[in-house]
């Protein structure tokens, strides 16, 4: 049997940790849905940039960093216009 790559191992490590954000996105108020829209994106680049490792494509951090850089001026602008009109 193959041992298991470590970045895969810490990859499905984090998937549990996405329930978190789910939850509260689910049940709390609009202010916490937009936390918890950082948390997730947090918590998958992160699982992006080990998924890229851990199957030897280093080339693919391109695609966590860009999420990661973009998702908070796409939460400002969320709750901009979800302010205007709520």
């Amino acid at each position: 049997m193959a041992a298991v790559n470590p970045f895969l191992a810490a990859t499905i490590a984090l998937l549990p940790a996405l329930a978190v954000p789910l939850w509260f996105a689910q049940r709390n108020s609009l202010a916490d849905r937009l936390v918890a829209v950082q948390l997730a994106t947090i918590i998958t680049s992160v699982a992006l940039a080990l998924m890229s490792f851990a199957f030897d494509q280093p080339s693919l951090v391109d695609l966590p960093l860009t999420l990661a850089f973009l998702s908070l001026p796409g939460t400002l602008l969320l709750a901009i216009f979800l302010e205007r009109w709520m």
